[in-house]
């Protein structure tokens, strides 16, 4: 087996039970690097997950007043009708 290291990388050679040889490298500075960016990801999911759940809020619709749609709909006519009027006493 060898095993050498440079710097912050590092070097492991060996061979398994089958002969194969098996090599597994490591750099101190690339793991701080992905240990780094799995927390940065967890950190961004929790407050995507705390930010979609403080959007969906529950709006309370009342349904329409059907008196002052009434009123608002015989007041229209009767601005219309005037207009209307209007118009056809100038001809």
């Amino acid at each position: 087996m060898y095993r050498g290291k440079s710097g912050q990388a590092n070097l492991t050679v060996g061979s398994d039970d089958s002969g194969n040889i098996v090599a597994e490298a490591s750099c101190d500075s690339l793991q701080q690097l992905v240990l780094w960016y799995e927390e940065e990801l967890a950190r961004i999911r929790s407050e995507t997950k705390s930010e979609i759940s403080n959007d969906v809020q529950t709006v309370e619709k009342r349904p329409p007043n059907r008196m002052r749609t009434f009123i608002t709909g015989v007041l229209a006519g009767l601005l219309v009708g005037m207009l209307l009027t209007m118009k056809l006493k100038k001809r």
